[in-house]
């Protein structure tokens, strides 16, 4: 790394970039270098490497980034049996900055900790200055930090390849970066490394956009033939309506102009019903797309692998928006609607129970919209009160005891092109609600201590567990702010109403850290549960399964003692009543539900937890 004479060089080169001087480094690390200087007021002479996240806040992020974690898994092996044997560590970081995946050689595990290059890490340029994920995150493209390009001088043994990688809208998701230890002197040395990383983003974009567009045709495309069935530069997906779904971060530079929502015919100079020419069927050698711009692209199309989910004659749901549920009827509906609103200035607010999902909802119509900027998620009911006000506006320099000295952005600015995320919105006080409104109203921020406003661009989606229009009548919630809010209310059911119950644990089992099944047996107390907790029971049971099985399938015994007993123990009076349901509606669920006053999803775990489904009624 070098004595002080080479650390004083360093932050001399630092300073005199960002004051303008001409330097030999490459205009985007020029660019982090005056970010941090002139807007995040950071300081090269300190040196304080990445912070590691708490436990709970890995939980919390990795929970955020399930298809991000979802999406790049099976790329991040593949390239990692690569260069195994090379001294690299490969890190997948959220599109907050913080790792939270990693795949590195075991043997030099203190080494890697003490460079910070680990799950949990937090590389967001604002903190640490100029490195891969944060110059990465802060100007969208890849991008090589080698050694002495860090900003920090601690850093400067590492050389940092990192890319972006993108959902099927256009939203970037996270970072992809491949770190060296001890590199070589010489950047050029990193430069296939680039193209190799840039080459794994793409084609693991490609595989989320062929697994979340399985309704809609496929339309692989490259500049020339030669490579377009192996190795396609991009792709976009066509819905049943001939509209843009979908898409991959290179068709947009390919075509140079905005995609999704889009008519076929209004971007390529063909219409929606030439598609199947363009299949492999149809089009054995090269098949030639004509732009409406001008130009040419070769195309190949891959008709659709499952049937559309939605109704015949409808608009297909976003992808996003289709992942929320697997055919809950209540959550169909929920998504139906949040699709058609999703890209118009309406404020929404998602009605629920503790613990349902909301926030997953949201995220999924921020991913569904054409908003670019950053999803932004506040807890208003766990933000101390004495913090709340300098969190959401943020406060100019020195503008109260122990205030930064370079003052702080709130995350309501930080939301700025995006969607800002108000949960617990009813536990917000008086006066902040006052504040809030004039944000709403006026779309301009007032930082604490300031005298000068902040434009904002923002889109709100509020949450709360709480009657709001009854805190209006009481009023503990203001009527101005309410009806502000109050654009389109969206009903999310509890988990024991949910139909699709399965389904559901059986998606956040496989997003825990250990994949876990389970057997037939602990399935069924699984089912048989009410889920009083929602999402976050089942969420913390699966966490506590993984811990406790090691890989092995879960059993009745590795349940938390309330659901493994429940199944074993029906009330003998609630069994003669389903028992009595069932009887006089001839044995049908859907009728006798009715009769006992529950949803269909309660009456058939009802059954299930007394034993009773081998007992139905003919």
């Amino acid at each position: 790394m070098g004595g002080m004479q080479d650390t004083g060089t360093h932050v001399l080169e630092i300073f005199r970039a960002a004051e303008g001087q001409s330097s030999r480094r490459d205009a985007d690390v020029l660019a982090s270098w005056r970010r941090c200087v002139n807007e995040h007021r950071l300081d090269p002479t300190r040196h304080l490497g990445p912070r590691i996240v708490t436990q709970g806040e890995l939980r919390q992020h990795r929970q955020e980034s399930e298809e991000l974690l979802r999406t790049a898994r099976h790329g991040m092996e593949d390239l990692y049996r690569r260069v195994n044997s090379m001294g690299y560590v490969l890190l997948l970081a959220n599109a907050r900055g913080v790792t939270v995946d990693a795949i590195g050689d075991a043997q030099l595990d203190r080494e890697l900790r003490h460079a910070g290059l680990i799950t949990g890490s937090e590389w967001h340029e604002r903190d640490v200055g100029t490195n891969g994920v944060g110059a990465c995150l802060a100007s969208g493209r890849a991008i090589t930090v080698h050694r002495s390009d860090h900003f920090d001088v601690t850093l400067t043994p590492l050389s940092c390849t990192a890319v972006p990688i993108h959902d099927t809208q256009g939203n970037l998701m996270g970072v992809l970066d491949l770190s060296h230890l001890h590199a070589p002197q010489d950047k050029i040395s990193q430069a296939l490394t680039l193209e190799v990383m840039k080459s794994c983003a793409r084609r693991i974009e490609m595989a989320n956009l062929v697994c979340n567009h399985r309704s809609d045709w496929i339309l692989r495309l490259h500049p020339s033939p030669e490579f377009l069935d192996v190795d396609p530069m991009a792709a976009v997906a066509v819905g049943a309506d001939g509209r843009i779904t979908g898409m991959t971060h290179n068709a947009h530079e390919l075509v140079n102009r905005d995609l999704i929502g889009r008519p076929f015919s209004e971007v390529f100079a063909h219409e929606f019903e030439d598609l199947p020419v363009l299949s492999a069927a149809l089009a054995p050698v090269e098949g030639v797309l004509e732009m409406q711009s001008g130009g040419i692209l070769f195309a190949r199309a891959v008709p659709p692998t499952a049937q559309p989910r939605s109704p015949a004659g409808a608009a297909a749901l976003p992808a996003p928006l289709l992942a929320i549920h697997g055919g809950d009827p209540a959550m169909q509906r929920l998504a139906e609607r949040a699709a058609k609103v999703v890209d118009r200035k309406i404020s929404v607010i998602l009605r629920g129970e503790t613990g349902t999902g909301k926030e997953f909802i949201a995220r999924a119509m921020h991913q569904s919209s054409r908003r670019r900027g950053p999803f932004v998620a506040i807890n208003c009911a766990a933000l101390p009160e004495a913090l709340i006000e300098s969190e959401l506006f943020g406060y100019v320099p020195n503008a109260f005891t122990g205030a930064h000295a370079r003052g702080k952005k709130g995350l309501i600015h930080q939301a700025n092109g995006g969607t800002l995320f108000l949960d617990e919105i009813g536990d917000m006080s008086l006066p902040l609600q006052g504040r809030l409104l004039r944000v709403l109203a006026e779309h301009e921020v007032l930082p604490v201590g300031g005298t000068r406003v902040e434009p904002v661009d923002i889109r709100v989606i509020s949450a709360s567990h709480r009657d709001l229009a009854a805190q209006v009548a009481e009023g503990s919630f203001r009527q101005d702010l309410f009806y502000r809010l109050n654009g389109l209310v969206l009903d999310v059911p509890p988990v024991r109403a949910r139909a699709d119950l399965e389904w559901l644990i059986d998606r956040i089992a496989a997003a825990t850290e250990e994949r876990i099944g389970f057997t037939p047996p602990a399935r069924q107390r699984l089912l048989a549960h009410d889920w009083p907790g929602n999402v976050r029971e089942i969420i913390n049971v699966c966490e506590l399964c993984a811990a406790l099985c090691e890989g092995r399938p879960v059993q009745p015994d590795d349940l938390p003692a309330h659901i493994a007993a429940a199944a074993g123990q029906p009330d003998r009076q609630s069994e003669h009543e389903l028992l009595e349901c069932l009887r006089q509606c001839r044995g049908n669920l859907s009728a006798a539900a009715r009769l006992a006053g529950v949803d269909r999803s309660t009456f058939y775990r009802r059954l299930h937890r007394a034993g009773l489904m081998d007992r139905r009624q003919g």
